[in-house]
């Protein structure tokens, strides 16, 4: 069977999880998205914080990710208020360069790296052969230390001999809830509903289950894939501001408080106010923020899902996005 053949045969409904390798392992499986991967690939464990049963802590791992055949590497914090460049190279770069040396010649690694490394769209949807310019997203210091990471991983494969495949997800979401649309629900629970201008701004939004299915596609046609593929996955739809706004409203309780905030006001304020080490004080980071929601950035995943074997019709709006704001506002 052709490789053309091998996706042809991939296509429909997705193949039932199981585990890939009795050597591919989940770094990072104690994160939001580590954690669900290594769920669904039934992958072993490897975790910076406290572990449980069967988990394996990073600073004791160095024979599981000698023996492995495949690491997923989730590491490394999201665009977190209170953060810095440092941090994010830290928890990034730093992170990548620790496994590194465990990692076998022949080995390959799957790199959880992201979308916001290629900045923002212009005329053309971004895809997997666009040209990173980090600089243009809305936290710059962020992307800039994503796409160190990779550089970084690049470089190392190089050196070492091992493969690298990176994953470029756009904003991840999921029943858990966290990140943008877990702040729209949880203000839509407490009866306020945001108004946010311009309506019109595209969100490029990407289901967990899709990410899931990417990695474990990826990982099953790793013989065929080149080293150093970078796989944009994205819902094979976007969502502007009004439709998100309208989507929770016809799932939340009636007689709620509307906000309006004009978005490109707001985040340049407040981008150019004070930054903190405290969370809630760092108005810079809070400013970075509502630039994401001001962004309309479009992402291009068919070709990963030709390239991988990914039926888009599994992951339509109906299938994804509108089931989780209803369990949410449940």
């Amino acid at each position: 069977m052709n490789s053309l053949e091998v996706v042809n045969s991939m296509r429909g409904s997705p193949a039932p999880f199981g585990k890939l390798s009795p050597r591919t392992v989940v770094v990072g499986a104690d994160g939001f998205l580590g954690g669900a991967l290594s769920t669904a690939l039934n992958a072993q464990r490897i975790v910076y914080g406290a572990c449980r049963d069967g988990d394996v802590p990073i600073s004791q791992a160095q024979e599981v990710l000698i023996n492995a055949e495949v690491v997923i590497n989730a590491g490394g914090f999201r665009v977190t208020p209170g953060f810095t460049m440092a941090d994010y190279r830290r928890t990034h770069e730093g992170a990548a360069a620790a496994i590194v040396p465990c990692l076998r010649n022949g080995a390959t690694l799957l790199h959880i790296s992201s979308a916001s490394v290629l900045g923002k769209s212009r005329n053309t949807a971004l895809g997997n052969n666009s040209s990173p310019d980090p600089s243009t997203f809305p936290s710059p210091e962020y992307a800039v230390a994503k796409l160190a990471a990779d550089r970084f991983l690049e470089k190392a494969a190089a050196e070492r001999g091992f493969k690298v495949i990176f994953l470029r997800p756009a904003t991840v979401y999921g029943p858990q809830g966290t990140g943008m649309l877990g702040t729209f629900v949880r203000l839509a629970k407490r009866g306020i509903a945001l108004h946010l201008y311009p309506q019109g701004a595209r969100h490029h939004l990407v289901h967990m289950d899709l990410v899931v299915e990417a990695a474990r596609r990826t990982i099953e046609q790793n013989e065929r894939l080149m080293h150093l593929t970078a796989l944009i996955v994205a819902d094979p739809y976007t969502v502007t501001n009004y439709e998100l706004e309208q989507i929770i409203s016809r799932y939340a309780s009636p007689g709620k408080m509307r906000v309006p905030i004009a978005l490109p006001l707001l985040a340049t304020i407040l981008r150019h106010s004070i930054r903190s080490r405290h969370p809630k004080l760092d108005l810079h980071t809070w400013g970075e923020i509502l630039g994401v929601l001001n962004l309309d950035t479009v992402y291009d995943p068919s070709e990963t899902f030709d390239l991988i074997g990914i039926d888009p019709t599994n992951y339509t709006l109906e299938r994804t996005l509108l089931p989780v704001i209803r369990k949410l506002l449940q």
